[in-house]
Order: structure tokens, then sequence, then C-alpha cells
């Protein structure tokens, strides 16, 4: 529709709407999916004695299009809202750009000069949503601590791959040794250091491709998109010697914590492999490395 983006502007004036990303989402998604939940909320309003308020939509914002679902599916309307505000912006400048082009006579000038405006104000609004979206999505898939993505982003992850039946692949799940050691002895300031720490070196020796989680805990994993052994064991052999290398301080203390190691298990996931039973498979095998004396890699056989 390549004037939809008129009509939700004819409707915030109709109503005396705020101007706000919410309620222009709410607006576009009822002209443009009639059968949604969302377009008979809207109809059910305007029947209604409470009509289209900021109050009303941004209620119906907040419960059919702010998700409180599962993980994955979380992150599948975060993809689809983008896509859906990427269509807004190339109709709204579409629509200007052909304005400009046409001619018309001072009646329609002044027309389309109000159209512009508001359509310009739309891809401002439209900017604002976008940015809303990025930061709910990076509060909801990023470990605030570390910075790197959290467990509910290494599901979505993985649940996007299984749909798209991607694979197989390798996860490797690694755990910091004798870190309530740490927590006790220097207490948790510095044991929230050393998660940090390790999360950047980790991070600085994996490659683009591949994704870093904080798994829980003193957990990290790493979701390779490759299913060559070799590749991602040498890069998890690398983590392992990188991390072990590393002298740690207690700065306030002025005493050497000493060195951090890592326990690790590798293994390969197919498609079809259920989350919980792929983690599960390689947490066995980063405790039979614990069980062998730690600081080192079991790969599964």
């Amino acid at each position: 529709m390549p004037f939809v983006c008129n009509q939700v502007v004819a409707e915030i004036n109709r109503h005396a709407l705020s101007c706000d990303p919410k309620i222009f989402h709410v607006l576009h998604l009822y002209l443009t999916a009639p059968t949604s939940q969302v377009a008979k909320e809207v109809e059910r309003l305007k029947a209604s004695e409470e009509g289209l308020t900021d109050k009303t939509l941004h209620f119906v914002y907040e419960n059919l299009l702010q998700t409180k679902v599962s993980p994955e599916k979380q992150f599948e309307s975060m993809q689809r809202s983008r896509g859906h505000l990427d269509a807004i912006r190339s109709s709204a400048e579409s629509s200007v750009e052909i304005f400009a082009k046409s001619e018309h006579t001072k009646k329609q000038e002044k027309l389309v000069r109000a159209l512009t405006e508001n359509l310009t104000e739309i891809l401002d609004r439209t900017n604002a949503l976008e940015q809303e979206l990025a930061a709910s999505q990076n509060e909801v898939f990023t470990d605030s601590l570390t910075g790197i993505s959290n467990r509910r982003y290494l599901e979505a992850e993985f649940s996007a791959r299984s749909a798209r039946h991607h694979g197989p692949y390798y996860l490797a799940l690694l755990d910091i040794d004798h870190f309530k050691r740490i927590n006790d002895s220097q207490g948790h300031i510095v044991g929230d250091q050393v998660l940090k720490l390790v999360a950047t070196a980790i991070q600085h020796l994996i490659k683009g491709d591949d994704i870093l989680c904080r798994y829980g805990g003193e957990e990290f994993a790493i979701l390779f998109k490759s299913a060559d052994k070799g590749a991602c064991l040498s890069v998890v052999d690398t983590v392992l010697v990188s991390v072990g290398k590393q002298k740690l301080i207690n700065r306030r203390q002025g005493n050497t914590i000493g060195s951090v190691t890592l326990s690790a298990g590798l293994a390969l996931v197919d498609p079809e492999d259920d989350f919980e039973a792929a983690l599960d498979r390689v947490d066995r095998l980063m405790y039979k490395a614990k069980q062998k004396g730690r600081n080192q890699l079991v790969v599964q056989s």
C-alpha cells in the first residue's frame, strides 16, 4: 500500500492522537493487517465509548505487540518488526520522491508540501521506533554484566537454526575452574571482573560468524557456524591456552589471584536436536573434562 502512511497520519489527526512510535505501529498494523488481533482490537475500541486515545492504543501495544512470550518468539517478532519498519520507510520515501517530481497547481503544491511534512514526521517516528526495538532486543538478549549475548539469545538462535534446518554445527560449553573459590577468597566484585575478562578474551578469539553467550553463572557457550571439527576444536584449544596464560591481580588488595583455567566440552548439533538435550550432551562432556583434571577439552567421539 503505497499511501498507507498517509492513512496512518489521517487516523492520528482524526482522533487527535500523539506523535508516538507505538501508536504509529499499532495503526499501521490496523491498516495493513485487517484480520490481525491488533486490527480487531482497534475496531472494537472505535465502536466503544473508550475510543481511540493515546492510553487505549498504548494498552494495545503493550498487550499485543510488546511480546511477553518465549525468547525464540521474541526474536522472531523483533525480526518481523524490523522488516515491517523497513517497508514503512521505503513506502514513505517513495511517496516523497514521487510528489517532489510531479507538477502541481498552487493548491496541489500546498497539499503536497503538507503531505511531505507529514511523511518526514513519520520517518522520524519510524526511526524512533527502530531505536526502541533495537534497545529492547539488546536488553532481552544481552548479559548485563559481560555485554555478550545471554542464554535467551543462545536458545533463540538455536531455534532459528532448527527452523531453517541449518546444520549440523558444533556447540561448545566452557566453565571457569574453581570459580567459587575465587568468589569466596576475593569477593564477588573480583569474581565479576574475572567473568568480564574471560568473556572479553573469548570474544577476541572466536570468528565473526561464531556466537559467544554467557550460558549462566561461570559458564560460557560458543555456537559455531561450522561443522568442521578440526577448526572448532582449534578455536576452543586456543581459548583455553590464551585464558590460562593470563595472570590476575586483585588491585584492591594488592595480591595475585593467579591464573584462571577453563574446562570445556564440544559436540556436534543436528537441526532436529532439542535445545535442552543438546546442551545436556555438551554439559556432560564439559564435566568429564573437570573429572579428568580440569583445564582441558573433551570432544564428542
